[in-house]
């Protein structure tokens, strides 16, 4: 019969349970909406002298899943080879076929993708640390890593890992298959995005971290969202940021760390498809969403040419009325039946990467087109129709599925606020998008709506001579409405950053919608955030670099260290009226 050891963290004790008894699904009562928690464990924490061979039992408060994704436990320092993992109802067993190095200290990591029976994923990260010598590494680093809204939504929550850095990495038998092959050891700085780190742990869902069972020495520190559960750094398909500079990890060790996150895809983009709309548009797409700038827009930047070099410039860029898909308009229309190749010499994404020169062109032929003289109609407005808590200097925006000519849009525009008709003011974005207020903000408390006025016709039946008379009568069409926020809901924030100064931006993102506002800091580190809703937000504050305003995780390879970042509260609670940050959050973490 097999025995299983544990030490109960309830009864501080060891127990054993019967590896031959049957065991049956616990069902009936109340939904169980709680995540399980680890209510034993083998072998104890800060155990000395345990076997190289590995076995660690961990039993929760509930049957779990059998399916344990691999990204769900890590061991730290890594082991040559794959952990194993057994599931008995209520039992995890932890194994491999890799011997545990001799006088070294392990930590077990179990993370979020342990769940039970009901899809109630692990809470908070546990650890196990234990030790195959007669001592045990005890320093440890906490922090906070960022943690965006998508990556709560899909509950993947981030790794923080440390890599080693000098001459103690040729010491490290995991790191042999890693090393440059031009080396007989591993080099002494690590490779962020080859090798795995030698200690590493997951974040919890607020992305506050503990990485115990540490040694002294010099790490560098990467954190990364381990999409394939590999526990390395995916460039291409991982978001992760570095640290701001190497630690000199000691019992002196004071200090919080603080790690941005950011794609770290730098490829450049390619033109997947282009689709001719109608006789004289064509929409493209690329590989990402690109930006609108006027490189891009650039009436020279893209073109069709024909096969024998005649080349057919658009006479105007737009984004696509549902999506952020690039549209050119043409005019002469392309000739029916002809091929073109559509190509373009630029382009950039939010992160300012580029166009491939080799993947910016595409074939097509251009059929010819019948039915195309329908009347444009409106395709999106912002805001929304039914949207509440819009603020009083919102313009609406009205998005048609196809380009408007002429300037005819605002003659039977009327806006209606509270049952008064106000006049509107009418300009044009683009061919397809145009932006309507009205003469003076909206009202607190109101409810908005913007009509399309038109006149129907209609024919008076017949008089005894046979006349018709016609009657014209104006009637209205509802394009949006929508209600402004109240105004005992209306808030603002504003405060004094530490060491804050003109490079410095602090963020809201609203817990109850994801809405994310950011305002610049004064040379002094003040700031001010109007234009807000009472209730939850999470704030951060940090460094930009690089013209853009959202925060720099820095480079894995080439390395470039990531800006200073901070986000010191889970959530922060406005209310009506004006907030000031220092009253809400006490001891601000200063930028260095």
């Amino acid at each position: 019969m097999q025995t299983r050891k544990f030490f109960s963290l309830a009864l501080a004790q060891a127990l054993l349970f019967a590896g031959c008894a049957t065991m049956e699904a616990p069902s009936g009562g109340p939904e169980d909406k709680l995540p399980p928690r680890v209510a034993g464990i083998y072998p104890n924490p800060n155990s000395v002298n345990q076997s190289q061979e590995l076995l660690v039992n961990v039993q929760f408060d509930e049957w779990i899943n059998s399916s344990v994704p691999r990204s769900a436990i890590t061991i730290s320092p890594p082991i040559e080879k794959k952990l194993r993992f057994e599931v008995d109802g209520d039992l995890l067993t932890i194994r491999s076929n890799a011997p545990l190095d001799s006088n070294t200290t392990y930590t077990i990591t179990v993370a979020s993708g342990i769940k039970d029976l009901h899809g109630n994923a692990v809470a908070k990260p546990f650890q196990l640390a234990f030790s195959t010598g007669s001592s045990i590494d005890s320093l440890f680093l906490k922090g906070r890593v960022m943690v965006t809204a998508a990556m709560i939504k899909q509950k993947q929550y981030p790794s923080v890992g440390l890599f080693l850095l000098g001459s103690e990495r040729a010491t490290r038998r995991y790191l042999k298959k890693y090393k440059d092959t031009t080396n007989v050891v591993p080099d002494s700085l690590p490779r962020l995005d080859f090798e795995p780190p030698l200690f590493v742990t997951q974040a919890d869902s607020n992305g506050w971290f503990r990485l115990g069972g540490l040694r002294a020495g010099r790490y560098r520190v990467v954190a990364f969202v381990d999409v394939n559960g590999n526990q390395r750094v995916e460039p291409l398909a991982e978001w992760a940021g570095v640290g701001e500079n190497d630690i000199v990890l000691s019992t002196d060790t004071k200090d919080s760390l603080w790690i941005a996150l950011a794609d770290q895809d730098t490829s450049l983009m390619s033109l997947e498809s282009v689709t001719p709309l109608g006789r004289n548009r064509l929409s493209t797409k690329f590989s990402r969403d690109i930006i609108l700038d006027s490189g891009f827009t650039s009436l020279k930047n893209c073109r069709l040419t024909k096969m024998d070099s005649t080349r057919l410039f658009p006479v105007n860029v737009y984004k696509s009325p549902k999506g952020a898909d690039p549209i050119f308009l043409f005019n002469p229309a392309p000739s029916p039946d002809t091929t073109y190749v559509f190509s373009c010499n630029e382009a950039r994404d939010s992160l300012q990467r580029g166009l491939n020169s080799r993947l910016n062109s595409f074939s097509l032929t251009w059929e010819k087109f019948s039915g195309d003289t329908l009347t444009a109609a409106v395709a999106a407005t912002e805001p929304v129709g039914g949207s509440k808590n819009i603020f009083p200097d919102t313009p609406i925006e009205v998005v048609f599925n196809k380009p408007v000519v002429g300037d005819s849009l605002g003659k039977g525009l009327v806006i209606v606020m509270n049952k008064d008709t106000l006049p509107t003011v009418v300009s044009r974005l683009d061919p397809t998008r145009f932006e309507v207020r009205a003469e003076k903000p909206w009202l607190t408390d109101a409810k908005v709506e913007l009509l399309q006025m038109y006149a129907d016709t209609t024919l008076k039946p017949a008089d005894s001579t046979g006349f018709r008379d016609t009657v014209i009568t104006m009637k209205s069409h509802n394009i949006v409405r929508f209600e402004t926020i109240a105004k005992l809901k209306l808030a603002s924030l504003e405060g004094k950053i530490p060491k804050g100064d003109i490079h410095t931006r602090v963020r809201l993102r609203s817990v109850e919608n994801g809405k994310i506002v950011i305002a610049p800091c004064t040379m002094n580190g003040n700031f001010k955030l109007d234009r807000l809703m009472e209730g939850a937000y999470v704030v951060d504050y940090y460094r930009v670099k690089g013209g853009m305003d959202s925060p720099y995780a820095g480079r894995l390879n080439p390395l470039d260290w990531g800006a200073p970042w901070r986000s010191p509260s889970d959530t922060l609670r406005l209310s009506n009226g004006n907030n000031t940050l220092d009253s809400l959050i006490q001891n601000l973490p200063p930028l260095p």
